[in-house]
């Protein structure tokens, strides 16, 4: 029988637990902490959404990627999976296949337990393990060919599903269903009894009998008048169809509604023998297809992302799991979301994809936590969010956005980005932010990743200095990995103050000018310059020449007069 045992997995009609894609065994699950405000901060909603795979719901993709684990050797399984569906199209084409089918067998088991009759319980069951028998067979098709998969949850799933197909009743099942579904086919019509007074006015009905073949019509008059042959104009008084108003009428609000009910005890009766026949494998082990349907498509969508990526020419990546001190890198690193977006502009524009420009970002004991500046949209935020994405994807054992990675698994992964809102009218936006970075210091652990972007840019810049500085020592000392980026450049000049682990990240800019042209490429080393708030602000017209060109040409300040010496020359 198929059992859940309260952590998510199943024991199989052996007692052998069940194969899952996603999790080895029966091994305990390590997510990783990913608050509400990590999830909304790196997108994985919207990720989500382009995990679009027959059978996943974005809502169960982003579940999955809200769970991403930390133990090496889960990731190192997930992996192997992925790599699977990565190198075998035609198993690939298999599960896209049979995804649909998965979805059906849970529909079936939620119909079989909704339905209100044994007849109508039988013909569910009966179609739930037709199903299963074809998903039983077309899946092992396709796990039994000369190229193999190599992962052991495939294999694992390969073996299941050879065992269960040895076992004797479930040959005698798959032999036997042509057999019981013709049996329930082929109850083609019911003979009826009707008692009738001295004026031939019906007054009795009853179910005398139930047939394997169609009512054959005679003459209603040729047999009233005892006719041996039927008339050339045929009856049609006892083939008319039921109404439709009346079919879908509840059965208590029809007339007819205990002959109906005597009907369907007697095709019950009739079906006695397919209801013994299927009790044996009412509880046939379906779990480990209705667990394939949300796992095989969380993958195949993944799979469809890391093509859609790599034909934009960005790279996609296994990263290798480590779980010593070790150097963390991942080379080629790109924001997904940025990717997606340049393509679907470039769509809209009809033109190739803009190019995505890719960062190395690295780990070490004497690179543990960065302080990012550089100039305004000079790409500090999408190279901290791309780090958060990485880890997500990396952990979850997908691919890492990068040409290559090694990293050491993180247990937690925290961020504080700006939400656009300046705080609650009882507190304050300044009092929000330190909250919510209180919440994330009792979260952390010496093995977290923690992305910070804009912190304290509420208040004076000395005073974010002064508060930075002393986050900035906190994190150094409990050795957790991150990044902050932020545009107080004085405090990327004293990273060493707080730490050895701290160091020093820019985004650089070609200075052109009172101006600057983003390269949106980070390289470790101080600022060489300010913020070039002012080229954006000439951008959207904002210098004093050009704002106060904009309201000469409204006609707001004409010969240099403002409005009031206009309204009143003697003023």
């Amino acid at each position: 029988m198929t059992h859940g045992n309260g952590d998510g997995y199943y024991t199989g009609v052996s007692g052998s637990s069940v194969p899952r894609l996603l999790t080895p065994g029966n091994r305990e699950e390590y997510n990783v902490y990913l608050s509400d405000h990590a999830a909304a901060d790196l997108g994985l909603q919207e990720l989500a959404t382009h995990f679009q795979v027959e059978g996943l719901s974005v809502r169960e993709a982003a579940e999955i990627l809200r769970a991403p684990t930390y133990d090496p050797e889960t990731l190192r399984y997930r992996q192997a999976v992925f790599n699977d569906f990565r190198t075998l199209p035609g198993l690939r084409e298999a599960f896209r296949e049979l995804l649909p089918r998965f979805d059906e067998l849970a529909t079936f088991g939620a119909a079989r337990r909704d339905a209100t009759s044994p007849l109508q319980q039988t013909i569910w069951r009966l179609g739930e393990l037709e199903l299963l028998v074809e998903c039983v067979e077309r899946l092992s098709g396709a796990l039994e060919t000369e190229t193999k998969p190599q992962s052991a949850a495939l294999n694992d799933i390969a073996r299941y599903l050879r065992d269960m197909r040895s076992r004797t009743d479930y040959q005698t099942m798959r032999a036997r269903l042509p057999e019981l579904r013709r049996g329930l086919q082929y109850k083609r019509s019911v003979t009826l009894g009707v008692n009738l007074d001295e004026k031939l006015r019906p007054v009795e009905v009853a179910v005398l009998d139930i047939n394997d073949r169609p009512f054959a019509e005679q003459s209603l008059i040729a047999r009233l008048f005892g006719y041996t042959r039927d008339f050339s104009v045929q009856s049609n008084v006892l083939s008319s169809p039921i109404p439709s108003e009346l079919s879908t009428q509840p059965r208590s609000r029809i007339p007819l509604a205990p002959l109906f009910q005597e009907i369907e005890q007697l095709l019950s009766g009739a079906l006695r023998p397919i209801q013994r026949e299927l009790r044996a494998f009412v509880h046939e082990n379906t779990a480990v297809f209705r667990g394939l349907r949300v796992e095989a498509a969380f993958v195949l969508g993944a799979v469809r992302l890391a093509e859609r990526l790599e034909g934009m020419g960005l790279p996609t990546c296994l990263p290798t799991i480590h779980t010593e001190d070790h150097t963390e890198t991942i080379e080629g690193m790109y924001n997904i979301h940025l990717a997606l977006r340049n393509e679907t502009r470039s769509e809209k524009r009809g033109r190739g994809s803009d190019p995505v420009v890719v960062n190395d970002l690295r780990f070490a004991p004497d690179h543990r936590f960065y302080v990012l500046t550089g100039p305004n949209q000079g790409g500090k935020t999408t190279y901290t969010q791309a780090a958060g994405i990485a880890y997500v994807f990396a952990q979850s054992g997908l691919f890492a956005p990068g040409r290559c990675a090694d990293i050491i698994p993180v247990d937690v992964i925290e961020t504080h980005f700006p939400t656009g809102e300046h705080g609650s009218l009882d507190t304050g936006r300044l009092a929000d932010e330190a909250r919510r970075l209180s919440e994330i210091i009792d979260a952390i652990t010496d093995r977290s990743l923690v992305l910070l972007n804009e912190s304290f840019a509420s208040t004076s810049p000395h005073e974010a200095v002064s508060l930075a500085s002393e986050l900035l020592r906190v994190l150094s000392e409990t050795g957790v990995r991150g990044v902050y980026a932020t545009h107080l450049h004085d405090l990327a000049l004293r990273c060493r103050e707080f730490g050895s682990g701290v160091a020093p990240l820019t985004a650089e800019a070609i200075v052109e000018g009172e101006s600057a042209k983003r390269t949106y490429r980070v390289r470790e080393g101080s600022p060489a310059g300010d913020s070039f708030a002012r080229d954006i602000a000439l951008k959207h017209g904002l210098s004093y020449e050009q704002m106060k060109a904009r309201l000469r040409n409204r006609g707001l300040l004409r010969d240099g007069r403002s409005p009031d010496q206009r309204q009143n020359p003697s003023a």
